[in-house]
């Protein structure tokens, strides 16, 4: 993954641990190979409109925006081996499952990226 970052609404931050994903390795990647997502944590995919969970151990939840990170569409707790995409889509955010509830998202928010801080 090449940037960390956090995930806003507002002023509010919504995921403090977020990975982008913006090559094409590494969104084919995804989250393959971990064994959860801690409540802070997501992973950010570029130019991605679809999003399969085979392989995967756990569940999650996904948002997916547009290319000005407004919510188009939330599915929560997405299970292992299932297929989910959204017609307009740009880009989407997966996070631990639970995450789109406890953070009230809805279709029409609009979400800032931020690249982390770097710590000296």
């Amino acid at each position: 993954m090449t940037q960390q970052g956090v995930v806003c609404r507002g002023d509010q931050v919504l995921w403090s641990e977020v990975q982008m994903a913006d090559s094409f390795l590494d969104r084919l990647q995804g989250l393959l190979g971990k064994a959860g997502l801690a409540d802070q944590q997501g992973l950010l995919l570029t130019a991605c409109g679809s999003v399969h969970t085979a392989g995967m151990r756990f569940p999650i939840d996904i948002v997916f925006l547009d290319a000005d990170l407004k919510v188009l569409a939330c599915h929560s707790r997405v299970r292992p081996w299932r297929l989910k995409s959204c017609r307009g889509a740009r880009v989407t955010l997966e996070v631990a499952a639970g995450g789109v509830e406890r953070h009230g998202v809805v279709s029409g928010q609009c979400f800032t990226w931020r690249v982390a801080s770097l710590r000296p």
